[in-house]
């Protein structure tokens, strides 16, 4: 199986952004393509600033933003973007029905030696990759946010160990670091770590056995993190995060599984994070990231 050079990310929202600047700080050729109209465009302005943004940090050399201009484009349908590539990535939202249907698009559309990965939170490959005529190619994988080094990479019982060895080869060459799931499991690893601390704030603060202030003021004490769950919660999206205790919900049937009523209704009311101006905190000032918050003062 050759290098991984060429990527097609189907999907151009957060996670579609996140993806392509990791591609381009690692020098490959990256298209987009998104179903909303224009979404693909704003989304190579997107990458270009966060480019802009590490290069005064001196975080990345000024090189990167010339190659972004170069390798960075947005593609008018599936099948164009997918033509010719090595590696297809859907980050569409994490919903089934919704991520098969996209999978199927994909595997019509790409050449058979295409590699084709599902960017999601807690979806099992084996729930997805039946979609395609080539199970042994799909895999799963788990970005964080852009300056996150590590990703948790998961096969589904049919993936080859070939396609597993170049998609570790893959992220190490954008400089990133695969942590392997050894066995396919709701939710990766790691990731399962964070949603055991997910789920207990959420009941806790349902229960009203705390807010969501005093819950990150321990935890960023406690681990000296820039915020708590409840601010990360808010970055990934309330809505997002309901959909994904959804996918271990039906996975258990376990009704503690179950997204809390608290959670819901912040949705209703379209408190959905950063995204919306609002979650567990205001934006774009959150309380958490002034002077003197965390020792109370506000």
């Amino acid at each position: 199986m050759g290098d991984i050079e060429r990527v097609a990310i189907i999907g151009a929202g957060v996670m579609g952004r996140r993806i392509a600047f990791g591609c381009i700080v690692g020098r490959k050729e990256t298209r987009l393509f998104d179903t909303m109209p224009g979404v693909s465009e704003q989304a190579i302005k997107a990458v270009h600033s966060l480019i802009e943004e590490r290069t005064a940090q001196r975080k990345l050399p000024p090189t990167i933003m010339e190659s972004a201009r170069q390798l960075l484009s947005a593609s008018s349908s599936l099948p164009l973007c997918v033509s010719g590539v090595d590696l297809v990535i859907e980050t569409v939202p994490e919903n089934v029905e919704l991520k098969r249907r996209v999978l199927e698009q994909i595997d019509a559309s790409a050449e058979p030696k295409t590699l084709i990965g599902t960017n999601t939170s807690s979806i099992p490959g084996s729930w997805l990759a039946d979609a395609t005529r080539r199970p042994d190619k799909v895999f799963n994988f788990n970005f964080g946010k852009p300056d996150d080094l590590k990703v948790e990479v998961m096969g589904n019982p049919q993936t080859a160990p070939e396609t597993i060895e170049a998609v570790q080869d893959f992220l190490r060459d954008l400089g990133l670091i695969p942590i392997l799931v050894r066995k396919e499991i709701v939710g990766y690893a790691t990731n399962r770590v964070w949603r055991a601390v997910k789920k207990e704030v959420l009941f806790l603060l349902d229960r009203g056995y705390s807010t969501p202030e005093d819950i990150d003021r321990g935890w960023m004490l406690d681990w000296k993190t820039p915020m708590g769950p409840c601010g990360l919660m808010d970055i990934v999206g309330l809505d997002v995060v309901r959909d994904i205790e959804m996918v271990y919900y039906r996975a258990s049937s376990d009704k503690s599984d179950q997204p809390p009523p608290l959670l819901h209704e912040m949705i209703k009311q379209g408190h959905l994070g950063v995204k919306s101006g609002k979650g567990f905190y205001t934006y774009p000032d959150p309380a958490y990231m002034r002077p003197g918050w965390l020792e109370g003062d506000q």
